[in-house]
Order: C-alpha cells, then sequence, then structure tokens
C-alpha cells in the first residue's frame, strides 16, 4: 500500500495505525465542506493534531477522485470545445493546490494550443494559465507606486506599456487593473475626461469578470471624478452604490490611507456642494440601487 500518494500533499506519512474518531472526522469533512478554515481546539494529548490531519487526508483523497473523472473527461473530449476550456481553466488553480502543476498545464496549454484565437475562452484560459498576466500585472504594480510618489508622467508611460501588452495578448482582466490606475494618474495630471473614460472601461470589464474588488475600486475613483467636476449628486449617489457594492460582496471598507483620503474628499466636496442633506439623500438612492442599475448608473 503507497505510504504517502502524491495527493496527501504536505500531509505527514502515517507512522501507526488510526483507529475510531469517526464521527468528529464526519463532522470535520462536513465542515470542511462549508467553509475554507477549520479550527480543532481541545485539551492537550487530546488527539487533534491526528484526527486534522486524518480528516484532511480523506478530503484530498476526495479530491483525488474527482480530478480522475475531470481528467478522463477532458482526454476523451476536444480540447478545443467550449467545455474543455472551461474546465480545464477553472481546474488550472485546483491542480497546483493539489500538488499536479504540471498536470495542470499540460491541459490548459493543450486547449490554448488548439482553440481558435477569437474563442472567447481563451483569455480567461491564458490568465488561469499565466501565460498572459504576469508581466503586466508587474508593471501595474510599479505604475500604481509611481502615482503614491506623484509621478504621474511615469505612471502613465508604464500604463499604455500595459494596454500593449494586454491588446496583443487578448488579456481583458490584467488591463481593466491597469485602467484603473491609469485613470488615477491621468486625473493626477489634470486629465479629467481622459480619468473617467479609463474608470469606466476598468469597472465594465470588472463587472464583466465578477472582480468584486475591482468593481467598487472603479466605482470610488468615478466618485472621485465627480467631485472633481463638480457633481456632487453624481459623487453621492456613486458613493452609495460603492458600499452597497462592498457589503453585497461581503468586502470591508479597505484601501490604505493614500486610496482612503481620495474618498473623503470627495464625500467633503459633494456634502459642501449639495448640503448634508441633498448628499444623504443621494447616498441612500446610490445604496439602494440593486448591482445592474449601480454599474449602469457609473458606466452612464
Amino acid at each position: 500500500m503507497e505510504r504517502n500518494p502524491w495527493w496527501r500533499g504536505n500531509l505527514p506519512a502515517e507512522t501507526s495505525g488510526f483507529i475510531g474518531r469517526e464521527i468528529e472526522i464526519r463532522e470535520l469533512l462536513k465542515l470542511q465542506d462549508e467553509t475554507s478554515l477549520v479550527t480543532v481546539t481541545g485539551g492537550g494529548g487530546g488527539g487533534r493534531s491526528r484526527i486534522a490531519v486524518k480528516a484532511s487526508e480523506e478530503w484530498a483523497a476526495r479530491l483525488n477522485f474527482s480530478i480522475t473523472d475531470i481528467r478522463l473527461a477532458l482526454d476523451s473530449g476536444d480540447p478545443a470545445a467550449p467545455m474543455s476550456i472551461e474546465l480545464a481553466g477553472m481546474l488550472r488553480i485546483l491542480w497546483s493546490c493539489l500538488g499536479r502543476s504540471s498536470e495542470g498545464r499540460h491541459y490548459t496549454g493543450r486547449s490554448i494550443d488548439a482553440a481558435p484565437v477569437t474563442d472567447p475562452g481563451l483569455p480567461r484560459l491564458r490568465w488561469a494559465d499565466g501565460a498572459t498576466v504576469g508581466e503586466p500585472l508587474a508593471l501595474v504594480t510599479v505604475a500604481m507606486a509611481a502615482t503614491w510618489r506623484g509621478e504621474f508622467t511615469e505612471a502613465v508611460s508604464m500604463l499604455e506599456e500595459v494596454r500593449r501588452l494586454c491588446d496583443a495578448r487578448g488579456e481583458r482582466w490584467a488591463r481593466a487593473s491597469g485602467d484603473y490606475v491609469l485613470s488615477i494618474a491621468q486625473l493626477g495630471l489634470g486629465r479629467v475626461a481622459e480619468a473617467a473614460v479609463s474608470a469606466r472601461q476598468s469597472l465594465d470589464v470588472k463587472w464583466r469578470f465578477r472582480d468584486a474588488t475591482g468593481v467598487a475600486l472603479a466605482a470610488d475613483q468615478l466618485a472621485v471624478i465627480a467631485a472633481v467636476q463638480g457633481d456632487g449628486y453624481r459623487t453621492a449617489r456613486l458613493q452609495g452604490a460603492g458600499v452597497r457594492l462592498r457589503a453585497m460582496f461581503g468586502l470591508r471598507e479597505f484601501g490604505s490611507e493614500g486610496m482612503s483620503e481620495p474618498r473623503t474628499v470627495a464625500e467633503r466636496t459633494a456634502r459642501q456642494l449639495l448640503g448634508d442633506d441633498a448628499y444623504d439623500a443621494a447616498f441612500a438612492e446610490g445604496h439602494d440601487d440593486d448591482p445592474d442599475s449601480a454599474v449602469a448608473y457609473a458606466l452612464g
């Protein structure tokens, strides 16, 4: 019998038999299906570590059986078929988590090579495979640091290169991340209209990908731009929508001081333009919008 099969990952190999505790293991397996983090507590010497390892081993074995079925499905299907592309992309990360990165790359690479360049699932598959997103996102990170230092011209130059790379590779998600930072840099240079276009482009793609953080950040940026343009009502309504979107996606208020300060300044500007009562009414209107309506208004 194999003592430490690949699907055990870094779980320690058993050095002795395991007897009993079936009820506790079943409860742990049920919890692992329901949540991403399970904590086992109890007195010292009670077998917490052994129970946790045993439950994790059974959970990993169950995933292995699922992987076997999926492998059979992919091997018997056309790698260019939409279902094969979808499965390969969705399971790329799962294969990596199970210590099978090379197998994950095999199936994503096979579909990337076989799929038509116009296939709508190809950009997401390339993103999952890491084939298109690494270099652009590295540039986005450097550009964001430049905006924090006030080096807006340098940031714009880097983000134009991000656009070039992403457009050449059909990478939309990374480009949308760059468009958000580009909007900040353009606003810093006083190019308000261009900043609004970039923020809308970011929001449009982030919403299509249901990127919760990206959606909320782009909505916040559009609210800041509205304040700069002197539109207090739009600022307040977008800020209300942003709070609603974060709450619906389970996000807390986020961002460093450098990112949260523009939100505060925008709110202060809108209150000065509208008065507190009108600001609160517009904010409530945005907060009451459903997500589709909120994004449609932000893009309008």
